[in-house]
């Protein structure tokens, strides 16, 4: 017989700071002061009151607080698109690295587009985040400037704006390392391939090492090609064309750069697609190391970005902002690249 809606028993309300305090026999402040392990009070109070917490079940309301403080401890993350394994590794490391250092991460996906980063930042701001850290930035700086100017520290990890500290890599000396091993392995017909995801400022510096790696080895004309997988066609110097007939033919391409992982293993699978060997065919070189490049299957040969270290390092800036431990105008730091050799590269 099923039992009647009265025999349900109703939710415990949870227990409040005056519910331990009646238990303790102390004040509401004296237990406040003992959540937040302040001094003054005695070892015997603390304990009395330590007790009445694990009977009660009592957990503090740690938003309430800050909100009374007007700071809260979260950070604000705004990530470009977590479907790209870079940003998603980038988002577990700095949200590990916040947590060491007293804060949690609040996640804002904006999918690369300005309005949802707008939209999405005033939503951070209404929590009363502390900082807000970019992973991706649209490059609506104007905008966002305004939104942020005098609210909350800023880092850009990974990307960069002048308005904020900077941690990121050196994408042009990345781009000419990825390049360079292309030239070294007798490669003089080297593509540059990019794709809608990457962050323009990104894009546009590393489209600038490709272009010095070749004007240095005597090499050229530069050809950029972009093109939005898995489609068969692609803008090739702002011609359409069929993506197969440009690494066909006497004039053919035979190594590319690519300007993200992403891009580079779309690239494989595009290449078995149409009967292109990599890289018997077609060499291919990423940029940021993502895991699934180091797979037995991709073996894709890649410009490594220090992900922890870019984490730890941004993180560090932004928690010393909201500390008052750094002061000034904004700061850039920049971290080494290293070329991972893998099996998407061969010699000519």
């Amino acid at each position: 017989m099923a039992a009647s809606q009265d025999s349900v028993p109703a939710a415990r309300k949870p227990p409040t700071i005056l519910d331990v305090a009646s238990h303790a026999g102390v004040s509401k402040s004296t237990v406040s002061n003992v959540v937040r392990d302040f001094p003054g009070v005695s070892e015997s109070t603390r304990r009395r009151v330590r007790a009445a917490i694990d009977q009660l079940g009592y957990r503090p309301n740690v938003l309430a607080r800050q909100l009374v403080q007007q700071r809260t401890n979260i950070l604000g993350v705004v990530v470009g698109d977590l479907a790209n394994p870079f940003f998603a590794e980038m988002a577990k490391l700095v949200e590990r690295h916040a947590a060491a250092r007293g804060y949690t991460a609040m996640f804002c996906n904006t999918e690369g587009d300005s309005k949802s980063e707008i939209a999405g930042v005033e939503t951070l701001l209404e929590y009363r985040v502390a900082g807000i850290v970019f992973l991706t930035f649209s490059g609506d700086s104007r905008t966002m400037r305004e939104t942020l100017q005098h609210q909350v520290p800023v880092v850009f990890v990974g990307c960069h704006e002048e308005w904020g500290d900077v941690v990121s890599v050196d994408d042009v000396r990345g781009a000419k390392l990825g390049t360079r091993h292309l030239v070294d392995a007798g490669h003089r017909r080297i593509a540059f391939v990019a794709i809608p995801e990457l962050e323009d400022r990104s894009d546009v510096s590393r489209w600038e090492g490709y272009r010095e790696a070749l004007v240095e080895a005597g090499l050229g004309p530069e050809v950029r090609i972009s093109w939005s997988p898995p489609s068969d066609h692609a803008s090739v110097d702002g011609i359409d064309r069929k993506l197969v007939d440009v690494f066909n033919g006497p004039d053919r391409i035979t190594a590319v750069f690519a300007s993200n992982d992403v891009a580079a293993i779309a690239l494989q699978e595009f290449a078995d697609r149409v009967a292109l060997r990599v890289p018997h065919d077609l060499s291919i070189v990423g940029f940021d190391d993502v895991p699934m490049a180091g797979l037995a299957r991709i073996s894709l040969t890649t410009v490594a970005q220090p992900r922890d270290e870019l984490a730890r390092l941004g993180i560090a800036a932004i928690a010393d902002r909201i500390e008052h431990k750094l002061k000034g105008p904004p700061r850039t730091t920049l971290v080494g690249v290293n070329l991972v050799t893998r099996l998407s590269t061969a010699p000519l």
